[in-house]
């Protein structure tokens, strides 16, 4: 357990505080790296009270002056991840710093009824370490770090991709399924057989482990994507009453006020994990099953117990360098009048602004349609400053949702101001697995054409649920990479690409500043295509091999009006992208 002590004055590292209790502050003190500050108060136990009755969070003042006020949760005895504690008497809250330089904090502690969620703390208790101050110094990043710890946070910026703090961009390739990820047998609490036995073997020496050797199969896992060139994983982090139903953050599944302190730090030992290796994490906050499981319980628009809940969520996780916060998988599908009844849209808005306000930096927010022949939840979300994205659902097989309708939100947004982030998040598929080559055509390439900031894949047939060997998505990581290498390696400005209208029916088009341009050639190997005037050097790439070609007959055009572009160096009758950039 972190030691408390009583000091006046005194360095500690690079900690300076005044009179009072100080924090036990771990971390090495790096701007994009995760900073715990740990305070002792009274004894508690994982009480309703507990978690509804107080109420901890940190005000954070940057070296240029800027506030961050992150919230504090209940970590028992500070080290429940191994011990399994329930009871203790630690507080803590997670800073990352984005800034080097001098920072100060101070911290406040209340106790009254329902202050966890209150927007007035007139009638709550000051306790224990209440209104103590102090400051820390944030040495400069390391920006060859592993994963996302060189890079800061990733953030919505107003664009259609996303942004670390160190400038580069963000396109994402993804894990959908399966969706029952934290439904691990190494998680405290945890009713399941799933151990990813298979993806024992993809852990090395060193890396994560908890209470002994918990940790190989599920660690293994994130092992496993990284060396596929998966950058992100989809799951959920409640699916009480739903699909899985063994993923969820209390005690048991109607204790959803008993929130199960060792089980959530291993959840943070494995999202920390996450970050280092280069994983985004997509928390899917809630189900079609169990949209308004909350409400059901409580009655209301909006529960206290669904306010904790995302409390609790942001102030255990919203320091991590890459989430997509989605508010809910397939949101507005009734099925079942009680747990499962539609969300509305007010609702929808409401649950995304109390989260955002929870959250410290610009996050990424969206929401996930369903069934996948409707996406009319997202119309009356165009322009809420709350949802910075969505989560789009469409049958794999259906062009017209993995280009029309991506193109169609992409466009929606921007005109209403406030551009979303759109991702095709999944591909819905009836057999198991899709058929590879519509796959690559109808929905990755067609998304990544109309704009998509990157896309997710999707196993069905109930296999989202039972899969624990990711070997068995190989062809699909394989063309998902070569499609990432394609945009992140070839030196082409990708989050400026816009999509443009073709007189091609055989082509999809993308470009920037009419000096790169980007053409899917759908299903013959030729084409041509509006340019301005210049010269154009081209390359071929296939998007089933990930290779690059040059036809000799034909190595660069000169551009005012329709221009032929070639045919492909090799098999003319499949599908090929062409990537043409201006001379200088």
């Amino acid at each position: 357990m972190p030691r408390i002590s009583m000091i006046c004055f005194l360095f500690i590292g690079f900690l300076l505080v005044s009179c009072g209790q100080t924090p036990n502050i771990t971390g090495n003190f790096k701007a994009y790296q995760k900073l715990t500050f740990s305070w002792e108060g009274p004894e508690l136990t994982e009480d309703k009270s507990t978690f509804l009755n107080y109420r901890m969070e940190m005000s954070f003042t940057d070296p240029d002056g800027q506030q961050i006020l992150v919230p504090g949760y209940f970590a028992a005895d500070g080290n429940a991840g191994e011990t399994g504690a329930e009871t203790g008497k630690i507080w803590r809250a997670h800073l990352l710093p984005l800034k080097a330089g001098e920072w100060e904090y101070e911290v406040r502690f209340l106790e009254g009824e329902n202050i966890a969620i209150a927007t007035d703390n007139s009638t709550a208790s000051s306790l224990a370490f209440d209104k103590q101050k102090g400051s820390f110094t944030v040495l400069p990043e390391d920006r060859s770090e592993s994963g996302f710890l060189g890079k800061g946070k990733l953030q919505y910026i107003g664009e259609h991709f996303l942004q670390f703090s160190n400038g580069d961009y963000f396109f994402k390739m993804g894990a959908n399924a399966p969706e029952v990820l934290l439904q691990y047998k190494g998680f405290d609490g945890t009713d399941t057989d799933r151990d990813y036995k298979d993806h024992v073997s993809d852990w090395k020496e060193g890396d994560l482990l908890w209470q002994g050797d918990k940790g190989k199969g599920i660690v293994g896992v994130i092992n496993y994507l990284k060396e596929q060139g998966i950058n992100s994983h989809y799951f959920l982090l409640m699916n009480a009453y739903g699909d899985g139903k063994a993923a969820f953050p209390w005690k048991g599944k109607d204790d959803y006020y008993l929130y199960d302190v060792s089980k959530l730090d291993q959840w943070q030992y494995l999202f920390d994990y996450m970050m280092q290796e280069g994983l985004m994490t997509q928390f899917v906050l809630s189900e079609q099953e169990n949209q308004s499981y909350f409400e059901h319980n409580e009655g209301g628009d909006f529960a206290n117990s669904r306010k904790v809940f995302y409390r609790e969520l942001a102030a255990r996780f919203g320091y991590l360098n890459a989430v997509t916060w989605n508010i809910g998988e397939e949101n507005g599908w009734e099925k079942d009048p009680t747990y499962g009844k539609s969300i509305s849209s007010d609702q929808r808005k409401q649950f995304a602004a109390y989260l955002s306000d929870l959250l410290p930096y610009n996050e990424l927010i969206v929401v996930h349609n369903g069934p996948s022949t409707t996406d009319a939840i997202f119309e009356d979300l165009l322009g809420d400053s709350s949802y910075t994205g969505i989560s789009f659902q469409g049958n794999y097989q259906n062009v017209e949702h993995g280009y029309g309708r991506i193109l169609h939100w992409r466009n929606e947004s921007e005109a209403a101001g406030h551009p979303w982030v759109v991702t095709y998040d999944e591909p819905y598929t009836s057999p198991e697995f899709p058929e590879v080559a519509t796959w690559r055509k109808n929905s990755l390439w067609a998304s990544l054409m109309a704009g998509a900031a990157g896309m997710e894949v999707y196993i069905g047939k109930g296999e989202d649920l039972r899969i624990q060997d990711y070997r068995k998505y190989t062809d699909y990581w394989e063309i998902m990479k070569h499609a990432k290498s394609f945009f992140t390696e070839s030196g082409i400005p990708y989050q400026q690409l816009e999509p443009q209208t073709s007189q091609d029916a055989n082509s999809w088009v993308l470009s920037a500043n009419e000096e790169v341009y980007v053409v899917y050639l759908r299903e013959v190997g030729e084409g041509e295509l509006n340019l301005p005037a210049g010269v154009f050097e081209i390359q071929w790439f296939d998007p089933r091999t990930g290779n690059w070609s040059q036809n000799e007959a034909l190595k660069e055009v000169s551009g005012e009006g329709m221009t032929a572009l070639g045919k492909a160096p090799s098999d003319p009758d499949l599908d090929w992208v062409v990537l043409l950039k201006k001379k200088k």
